[in-house]
């Protein structure tokens, strides 16, 4: 049973045919007596075609799955699979009963089986298959090819690389053998391509790979497991090399070099009947033609003795036309020429003829092809030089875009031009005939421009902004890369963009980058640049050497250092910075990939960070790739987008802690405590108010008495009512929560955990709280994350050391206070109190209060019964653990009184919760002292 033929002509895609063409006609044949009869029976057809099976990783694995369709008639009865590396032309068998890939043959997978897992694939490489349905009547259609899919570590993908030189050997009487080594290449390589070149004439010819004869085109692609070939139908006494080519899904690598030259020696043991000789020079037939270099050929003849003159002809190989090199006869006695404005990569061949007794002779033979450079294969155009812009009309805002072409194997058909404003993400594709600027469709390329027009005209472009074009070529096989961008080109002056920053009140011309923030927020670069390490300050005012906006990836520039040497002395350097325009953070961000080189030496380079990896930025000293006096700087940058940087060379001052402290600005104490007072206005306006809004009584329960009378009485119970109404609502109204700051201010630095030593605080910090200016600076110092640094401790807004401030208050207290304490409560006229005197003072005043109150709430016990009262130590223990509790919460609520703070809605139920369970112990209490004085009287 016949399952696949796969049918391949020279230049068609590949097409699968399941089932044979006899059975096909077969079936047709007594559907149709049937059909023809007197009694009519239903057709019976082939499944249809299936849906695209699905390809899934399992371990070293791949999962392919499928749908059998159940109302298929007749059923479904067996499945089989063809597996492929994505993009090759090489299909392989699925065998069921191995589950491995098999190059013939196979078994198929019977129903209702919907679902394989195949061994033994290569791991890293993309794999697609296809799939065939069979019932009773024959095979389907093939399905479409899955999605590719793979397991493990996916492999780059590259054509195979250049194979070694082959080995060549007569055989006599015609024949040479060939025999090779497959490089490694992934994919891997799934055939072999061998080129003869006779080297007397230097023709080339490929070798069949069924028959092993020498042929201009056809099957000439030799399976991968073949090593070696018989090569028949040659010329005997005639030198051959041979070169070899390796394919894969990604196309034909490039020739290895040439073999050594063999020829076939006759029976006589001579070459010919002669002494092979290879001649260096010209003969009187056949011109040498020499490559020059820089589109020149020279080509040499030998003249005759009688000849007068002589005319070169010179023509592409496989060309019709041939072209007279110099446009005129060359005179006698010259016996050479040169020729200009060839074309590099391309083969050219060379013939003569002389006038001789004024007449001139025949042509002579064609002359060995040679290249000017290296010889070009196949394939789509390579990249051209980039365009060039002309400004054509400024008042309909006209630009030309000019181009030149490039020489390619098949020769180009068009060019594609696409054009946008400098800085912008997206490009715009020109018409071929109106210039109109599109945009690129998504599965569709744009149309060219028919070759040989080698310009356009853009139209309707608006004044004063940067534009820039890129071109690339067609041909039949493809279009090539697209050229570097163009010099930029603008009709009329260039608008300017400025913006104001918020920093240093100066505008800033944005030039060709974006900024989508809030413009009240603007920053511009040169003060980011300039704060962003303050530990290495930029030197005021010429601490810019050089600032650039990249408009392009690549930029070069001199820098001229007379003064390195002494810098260097007074601890001086020169560091390059980095950062996105469009953003307000001040922190060191490098392009996806950036490369820096001084004077032909590379100073630092920055890669792409790995898969799942954040890549920490900072800032680069280059002082050591400089030297005084000139220097040649180039930068190159491979980014998205790369009009987003903006990038700078600075000279630097190296600062220490010590340095930085001396220079952090003080805030004086008066200041500082009118700060304390507008921070805490609140907060001391809500502890004044804290008695009115405390919560209100419970109102009292009415006896029933009360109540009885209040139901009498009119308008009693209806003042009763709002009274209520009224106190609920003050309730309510205290839940709402009003934030304040405590007048608490701490003397332990967040940082250090130790006594603060030089008390700091943001300028524009909302907090008591200072934190120690030796730790902050020694904290950052360590960081080796630099966007990460100066952030306040306290609230985390961003503090670099301009925005720190010497609290002079916090520092008086400090000084003030013994060292042991680490907390004190600032009062409303300014002055303070150390905590723990404050809390000793407040239980000491509350204790008594709480001890007399708790003994008249002791019940008095019946005569002759205290004696029993205060000798049963029971009662006594309960008693004291009762005063304790009591001094505990009298002492913990005169420690909350330094702040009248109020309390959420939580807290409040805590609170309730806390006094119920009070209530609660103090009842059981009563029971107890009640029982225990009661005991005495019942005995006597």
């Amino acid at each position: 049973r016949k399952f696949c033929r796969v049918l391949q002509s020279e230049g068609s895609p590949q097409r699968l045919h399941f089932g044979g063409a006899k059975s096909s006609s077969k079936h047709k044949g007594s559907e149709a007596d049937l059909l023809g009869g007197q009694h009519s029976i239903a057709a019976m057809s082939r499944p249809a075609p299936p849906e695209r099976p699905t390809v899934s990783a399992e371990g070293n694995q791949l999962r392919i799955s499928w749908v059998i369709p159940e109302d298929a008639d007749p059923e479904i009865t067996a499945s089989t699979l063809k597996v492929r590396i994505r993009g090759s032309q090489r299909l392989h068998n699925y065998d069921h009963g191995s589950h491995r890939l098999v190059v013939k043959g196979g078994s198929t997978v019977p129903a209702p089986i919907c679902e394989v897992m195949i061994e033994g694939l290569v791991e890293g490489l993309e794999y697609e298959a296809v799939l065939a349905l069979m019932n009773s009547e024959g095979w389907s259609e093939p399905s479409p090819f899955s999605q590719p899919g793979y397991f493990g570590t996916l492999k780059p993908r590259e054509k195979p690389p250049k194979p070694t030189a082959p080995n060549l050997h007569a055989l006599g009487k015609g024949k040479l053998r060939v025999s090779w080594a497959i490089p490694e290449a992934s994919p891997p390589v799934e055939a072999t391509q061998i080129q003869l070149t006779d080297m007397g004439t230097g023709k080339k010819m490929l070798v069949d790979a069924s028959k092993g004869k020498l042929v201009a085109s056809g099957r000439t692609t030799f399976a991968v497991t073949r090593t070696e070939a018989n090569i028949d139908g040659i010329q005997d006494c005639v030198e051959y090399s041979a070169e070899i080519c390796c394919r894969n899904a990604e196309g034909f690598g490039e020739y290895s070099m040439a073999s050594d030259p063999v020829a076939n020696i006759d029976a006589k043991g001579e070459i010919g009947g002669m002494q092979l000789v290879i001649h260096e020079g010209p003969s009187t037939e056949v011109p040498v033609m020499v490559p020059q270099g820089e589109g020149k050929m020279k080509v040499r003849w030998r003249l005759p003795e009688e000849a007068k003159s002589t005319t070169v002809k010179l023509r592409r190989v496989g060309a019709t036309n041939w072209y007279l090199c110099g446009g005129a006869a060359i005179p006698a006695p010259a016996s050479e020429t040169v020729a200009d404005g060839l074309a590099e990569g391309i083969e050219y061949e060379a013939m003569v003829s002389f006038l001789i007794n004024n007449r001139w002779c025949m042509e002579s033979e064609i002359s060995k092809p040679a290249c000017i450079g290296e010889l070009k294969l196949p394939s789509p155009p390579d990249a051209p030089k980039e365009p060039r812009l002309y400004v054509m009309d400024v008042q309909q805002g006209m630009m030309r875009v000019r181009w030149q072409y490039i020489t390619a194997v098949p020769s180009i058909t068009g060019a594609i031009v696409k054009f946008r404003a400098v800085g912008a993400r997206k490009w715009l594709f020109a018409h071929p005939t109106s210039g109109a600027l599109l945009e690129e469709i998504v599965g569709k390329e744009p149309e060219a421009i028919e070759y040989p027009k080698a310009e356009v005209d853009l139209r309707g472009l608006p004044l004063g902004i940067r534009f820039e074009a890129c071109v690339a070529f067609r041909n039949k096989l493809g279009t090539g890369k697209f050229s570097k961008e163009s010099d930029i080109g603008h009709i009329g002056m260039i608008a300017a963009r400025p913006l104001q920053c918020m920093n240093c009140f100066n505008d800033f011309d944005l030039q060709i980058a974006e900024y989508t923030r809030d413009p009240e927020t603007f920053i511009c670069p040169n003060c980011r640049i300039k704060d962003l390490d303050p530990f290495h300050a930029v030197i005021e005012p010429y601490g810019f050497l050089r600032f650039h906006m990249f408009a392009r990836p690549t930029l070069q520039f001199n820098l001229d250092l007379p003064d390195l040497k002494q810098w260097r002395k007074d601890d001086q350097s020169i560091w390059m910075r980095c950062i996105k325009i469009n953003s307000e953070a001040c922190a060191q961000v490098w392009p996806n990939k950036l490369i820096v080189t001084a004077n032909n030496a590379e100073v630092f380079r920055i890669e792409p960070p790995e898969e799942g990896h954040v890549r920490r930025d900072v800032p680069r000293d280059v002082s050591a790739g400089l030297r005084p006096g000139m220097n040649n700087v180039s930068i190159t940058v491979e980014d998205d987008h790369c009009a987003s940087f903006a990038l700078a060379v600075v000279r630097v001052q190296n600062k220490t802690t010590d340095i930085i402290v001396a220079e952090t600005p003080v805030c004086e104490e008066e200041d500082a405590m009118e700060r304390v007072a507008m921070l805490l206005k609140d907060t001391w306006e809500t502890s004044n108010e804290a008695p009115s809004q405390q919560d209100p009584e419970e109102p009292k329960e009415p006896k029933p008495e009360e109540e009885k009378k209040a139901l009498e009485e009119p308008g009693l119970a209806e003042a009763l009512e709002e009274e209520q109404k009224k106190n609920d609502s003050i309730i309510e109204d205290d839940d709402e929560v009003t934030c304040v700051l405590s007048n608490r201010l701490k003397l332990r630095c967040p940082l250090s955990f130790e006594r603060v030593d030089v008390p700091v605080r943001g300028e524009a910090c909302m907090h008591l709280q200072c934190f120690g200016l030796h730790a902050y600076l020694d904290s950052n110092l360590k960081m080796r994350a630099l966007n990460n640094r100066w952030t306040c401790p306290v609230c985390s807004n961003i503090l670099k050391p301009a925005d720190l401030r010497v609290d002079k208050y916090v520092q008086k207290v400090l000084s003030e206070t013994p060292p042991h304490v680490e907390e004190v409560v600032i009062q409303q006229d300014g002055s303070y109190k150390v905590v723990e005197d404050e809390e000793e003072q407040e239980a000491g005043d509350a204790a008594p209060a709480k001890e007399a109150e708790a003994n008249a709430q002791e019940p008095q016990p019946a005569d002759g019964a205290a004696p029993a009262a205060a000798a049963d130590d029971g009662n006594v223990e309960m008693t004291g653990e009762t005063t304790n509790l009591d001094q505990d919460l009298a002492k913990r609520k005169a420690s909350d009184e330094g702040v009248e703070a109020p309390l959420s809605k939580r807290q409040k139920r805590r609170q309730e919760a806390a006094k119920k369970r009070a209530a609660n112990t103090k009842e059981k209490e009563k029971a107890a002292n009640g029982s225990v004085a009661a005991e005495p009287t019942e005995i006597m």
